[in-house]
């Protein structure tokens, strides 16, 4: 059966579409922000238009037929949006700031003007400069045009370049008739938009999205909550914006969200802890239809509804967002040893386990309570995948658990004694340490040698100080070694890459010892580079290398493929006992 169509083609005017935007008729929903153009992409924009080139097509969203359902972004809006844009948001961005002269938060959110000039004599675009800026022959920023007086401003122009070049011969109705072309823009140039009906879903929406414009961003659930957090709340938008934003380096003055581990946290990052949190859901699909106002029992939509999830939304935010929460997680994560956030390969791991540690606090749990549970969820997630395949999917089934109890220590820790069985640390952990890539696996491997206070190899250097984030050298102190070293492997046993690459080949070690060791094997190089040592590490090394460090009984003397199988075993027990300690 032919379906319905589920959009129409219509033309706007750009002025209309300044006013529409200003007004509050269409909503830039903040689906891309900030803006990430550069100001040289924004000339070509208008230089497109000037010539009458075709700038692609809009797609709008269609919000409400009856226009009564959503509330206008910020205060100053005369109507309550119909429309949201759902591709073309950097393009109206653009046009919308020139125009109108408003300013634009950049992708270093920093609020700035974009200035571009033109040349009326020879009908060209540029970014502003100084030297344009100087120069009578430039309109050094064209949003002078489109917000006063053509009449005024052209005479303005002409009677500045004929006062500062005398010399200069130009034909004064060219020049007004340039000016007037480019001011005229606004009423003559048409934008072709798709407009998609209000009856479609946000996944729809996606698809359509994805297949109309195959080279953009692929839209999201995130995308349309945020979309719906610009309507209802931005104030909540801005909080996680600058969260994240103060995230990035130290406060100069007061606190912040920067921490020990680096730990730089996305828009999205936040709401799914957020939502985790305060709904108990996994599927950020839910949680859309739930801020609209969906009761998922009943399956009606009322504004009362909408109203009671927004509050919780607030409640939530504040928690996942209140700097001493926080800090007490990061604080788990870095005593786990995962010192910094490089080491992280699992995002939705570590912000799903920072949802669980605020539903502990929220359950009536203490700090000093949650924190074993806590930081053994989280080496748990990393080193089995857990959030890797469906995480959607897993999270949901997790916190679903909730809805009917709040024991939430019993919970994680059946979940865990389930999965980390004898096969898991014997067979299991060993294969996946058996790669050339570097993987959960290996990364649990260090933070665990971290935990332990490991010195690298032959060295006093503490490894957690050298993975430190909050430490900056020009100069490596310490460089990963190829324990049997890759040209011995590759020269006299001719093995490939995958094979000398091993992460059971690969330790910690000074980089001054790594250049004296160079191409030896660890038979020849082991006892120089210990009578090298000062005497207390030499006496650490020598009694304590298969401890410390996993390395087999005399290991240099070892076939090159047995003491792999050998230490894999070892790190694989020494990650075990890590995890049980912690």
């Amino acid at each position: 059966m032919k379906k319905e169509t589920v959009f129409n083609i219509t033309h706007y005017q750009l002025n209309h579409l300044i006013t529409n935007i200003d007004t509050g008729e269409i909503a830039l929903p903040d689906l891309q922000r900030p803006f990430v153009w550069d100001n040289g992409k924004v000339r070509d924009l208008f230089d497109s238009l000037y010539k009458g080139l075709p700038i692609g097509m809009l797609i709008l969203w269609k919000i409400n037929e009856n226009n009564n359902e959503f509330k206008p972004i910020g205060l100053n809006k005369k109507t309550t949006p119909s429309k949201l844009i759902i591709d073309g948001q950097q393009r109206l961005t653009a046009l919308y700031a020139v125009i109108t002269g408003s300013e634009i938060i950049d992708k270093d959110y920093k609020h700035k003007q974009i200035k571009i000039a033109y040349n009326p004599f020879e009908e060209v675009f540029e970014v502003q400069n100084v030297i344009i800026e100087n120069d009578p022959l430039w309109i050094s920023n064209i949003t002078d045009i489109f917000k006063g007086n053509l009449f005024s401003f052209v005479n303005g122009f002409i009677d500045n370049l004929k006062e500062k070049r005398p010399d200069f011969e130009f034909d004064e109705g060219k020049v007004q008739d340039n000016i007037s072309s480019l001011k005229t823009l606004e009423t003559s140039y048409q934008i072709r938009a798709i407009e998609l009906a209000s009856s479609l879903d946000p996944e729809e929406v996606s698809e359509i999205f994805v297949r109309i414009n195959s080279a953009g961003k692929a839209l999201n659930q995130s995308d349309f909550i945020f979309t719906l957090m610009s309507l209802y709340w931005p104030e909540g938008k801005d909080e996680f914006e600058n969260f994240s934003y103060e995230a990035k380096k130290p406060a100069e003055i007061g606190n912040s969200s920067f921490n020990v581990i680096n730990e730089q946290p996305t828009n999205e990052n936040l709401l799914r802890s957020t939502i985790s949190y305060s709904f108990l859901r996994g599927r950020l699909r839910y949680a859309y239809l739930i801020l609209k106002g969906r009761n998922l029992e009943n399956k009606i939509t009322t504004e009362d509804e909408r109203v009671k999830n927004f509050n919780i939304l607030k409640e939530g935010v504040g928690k996942v967002l209140d700097l001493v929460n926080w800090h007490q997680f990061i604080s788990i994560i870095q005593a786990t040893g995962f010192v910094n956030e490089k080491m992280i390969g699992s995002k939705n791991a570590l912000y799903q386990t920072y949802a669980l540690y605020l539903l502990g606090l929220k359950y009536g749990l203490k700090h000093n309570e949650l924190k074993s549970t806590i930081a053994r969820w989280f080496v748990f997630g990393i080193l089995t995948r857990r959030y890797t395949s469906s995480p959607e999917s897993i999270i949901e089934l997790e916190l679903s658990n909730f809805r009917e109890q709040d024991n939430i220590i019993e919970y994680l820790e059946g979940i865990m004694a389930s999965e980390l069985t004898n096969d898991f640390w014997e067979v299991t952990l060993p294969q996946r340490l058996k790669s050339s890539r570097s993987n959960p696996a290996e990364s649990t491997y260090i933070a665990s040698k971290i935990f332990e206070d490991n010195n690298v190899l032959f060295s006093e250097i503490k490894l957690k100080d050298y993975l430190s984030p909050l430490i900056n050298s020009p100069k490596k102190q310490v460089e990963k070694h190829h324990i049997f070293p890759k040209n011995y492997l590759k020269k006299d046993m001719k093995l490939k890459q995958v094979d000398f690459n091993q992460i059971a080949n690969m330790i910690y070690i000074d980089y001054h010892i790594n250049i004296r060791i160079s191409d030896m094997p660890p038979h020849e190089y082991w006892g120089i580079v210990l009578d090298e040592c000062s005497e207390s590490t030499r006496d650490f090394v020598s009694n304590n290398y298969t401890a410390a460090y996993d390395l087999p009984q005399e290991f240099w003397n070892m076939d090159y493929f047995d003491f792999l199988n050998q230490r894999r075993k070892l790190m694989a027990n020494s990650i075990k006992r890590y995890y049980e300690k912690l």
